[in-house]
């Protein structure tokens, strides 16, 4: 019997090519921010660091990571890879620091899943069982329940996960905006205990003091990342040069004017105390101060799909990193093994199952809401870490060509520079205030990821490793095809490298 064929169906050795369209690298971006749950995530950490200042954190990380946006549209222009970052960095700098980078995306999307599956119990009991809605043993369950139906969805291919997450999409957005405008009819009517939204708070000098806006920024970091989700499938999609980077613009754009609008109506419906002490449910605390049941409960289940369509995005990201970094023999073989349906399928697995059981930690050790906070301050750190890799990895790629015209300067230079110098900065001044559980793993994984690297060089010898740097010598210069590096194992020419 032949089974030549056969095999080659059932264990693809390529991510299923144009199953990807701009929309649906647009659908991944804001899955994968999930505007309604990175509020449920971050707000209530923000108002308890910077007070009733949160929208003018929302404007400050906006603007940069619009910044970051465009870098990364102009690194993905050159070169496409399901190990986006990784791929930029290790060709711009050194393959070392590149992988280095891989693993702080890999982490980041653990740290992040970990994060977004405390959602989980809180929300879901919410709705069907609001007097154990604390029990954390209840929650971890729920949560267990709920990441293998995610993880489901996600095997069954690129095409069915986006289709899923657009039907997420259209229902937990026509819910949030009823819910928004709903919040705006009640302040500006004069509901019990609300105040009239305002403008100074789009001003930074709200926040109580400097430090405070600056742990607000990190945790906005937070907020509104993973609007790069398009580039980790750039492989997937119609476009693989163009799209990604421009679904990646758009999002960031879309998700500023949903942030405010957002936040700005939360925020003046109660009390900053009373938010802050349900800082685990506070979109449904809100719903609950204008909705009587059971229509506040739709909110709470527009927060929970938003959560699982995230959580399902973030397995996706570790998935095309893993594969990506497998491919060059960077990772175990098997987190680059694809099923049937060209996913990569034991990744995926490993992605699922790994936060869940972290989040034994955090849950035995702090309050949901406590949780939240923590977990999303760290994510925040290393999200900082890999998209200031990007912008610094664009400024440097691209520095030959940067005064050729005004467009580049502004766009592959003067952009990523400020988007990244922020970004760093924030970080800087937001360390010494920092708590112990968000700070030391966040210390440990950035300290941990280059001696890792090093190791992997060591041990496997990869022709990855033999790269030299790159450097664009005209605007909109062309890289190999993605995987190209496993085959390059000679110097380039001298023209094209810049030791």
């Amino acid at each position: 019997m032949s089974t030549s064929p056969t095999n080659q169906s059932e264990h693809p050795t390529h991510l299923a090519a144009s199953e990807v369209t701009l929309f649906g690298d647009f659908i991944a971006g804001i899955t994968n921010v999930a505007p309604s749950t990175s509020i449920a995530l971050t707000l209530g950490a923000i108002m308890s660091a910077t007070g009733l200042a949160s929208p003018s954190v929302v404007v400050i990380v906006g603007l940069l990571m619009l910044c970051i946006a465009i870098s990364y549209h102009y690194m993905n222009l050159w070169q496409p890879s399901a190990a986006a970052q990784a791929m930029w960095t290790a060709r711009a700098f050194r393959p070392v620091v590149g992988l280095a980078v891989g693993f702080a995306v890999i982490l980041m999307t653990l740290a992040s899943n970990i994060s977004n599956i405390t959602l989980f119990g809180p929300y879901l009991l919410g709705i069907i069982a609001p007097s154990e809605q604390n029990n954390t043993i209840l929650q971890w369950i729920c949560t267990a329940a709920a990441t293998g139906l995610v993880l489901f969805v996600a095997v069954e291919g690129v095409r069915r996960a986006i289709r899923f997450q657009t039907i997420v999409v259209w229902i937990e957005y026509a819910i949030i905006l009823a819910f928004g405008v709903a919040l705006y009819v009640a302040e500006f009517t004069g509901t019990a205990g609300t105040t009239h939204p305002r403008l100074s708070w789009l001003l930074p000098s709200t926040a109580p003091s400097f430090s405070a806006l600056t742990n607000g920024v990190v945790l906005g970091v937070f907020m509104f990342g993973g609007w790069e989700a398009s580039v980790y499938l750039s492989e997937e999609g119609t476009d693989t040069r163009r799209n990604p980077g421009r679904a990646g613009i758009i999002s960031v754009v879309f998700c500023i004017v949903w942030f405010i609008f957002l936040t700005m109506g939360i925020q003046a419906i109660a009390p900053v105390k009373d938010l802050v002490a349900n800082a685990g449910n506070i979109i449904a605390y809100s719903a609950g101060v204008i909705w009587p049941q059971p229509w506040s409960s739709l909110v709470s289940l527009a927060v929970l799909s938003s959560v699982i369509a995230v959580t399902q995005s973030q397995l996706q990201n570790f998935s095309r990193m893993s594969f990506g970094l497998a491919r060059e023999g960077l990772l175990p073989k098997w987190l680059g093994k694809l099923s049937r349906h060209r996913t990569p399928a034991l990744a995926l697995a490993f992605a699922a199952v790994l936060p869940v059981l972290l989040l034994i930690a955090y849950l035995g050790n702090a309050t949901a809401g406590k949780t939240i906070g923590l977990v999303s301050g760290t994510a925040g750190f290393l999200y900082i870490v890999i998209y200031v890799a990007g912008a610094l990895a664009c400024l440097w790629y691209y520095r030959r060509t940067l005064l050729s015209s005004a467009r580049q300067f502004i766009a592959a230079g003067l952009l990523p520079f400020i988007g990244g110098a922020g970004l760093v900065y924030a970080a800087l001044t937001a360390i010494p205030t920092t708590p112990g559980w968000t700070l030391y793993p966040f210390l440990a994984m950035f300290v941990l990821i280059f001696p890792a690297a090093w190791l992997v060089k060591r041990i496997t010898r990869a022709p990855f490793f033999s790269m030299r740097p790159n450097v664009a010598t005209q605007a909109g210069e062309m890289a190999p095809e993605p995987g190209a590096a496993a085959a390059e194992q000679l110097p380039e020419p001298a023209s094209d490298a810049d030791a």
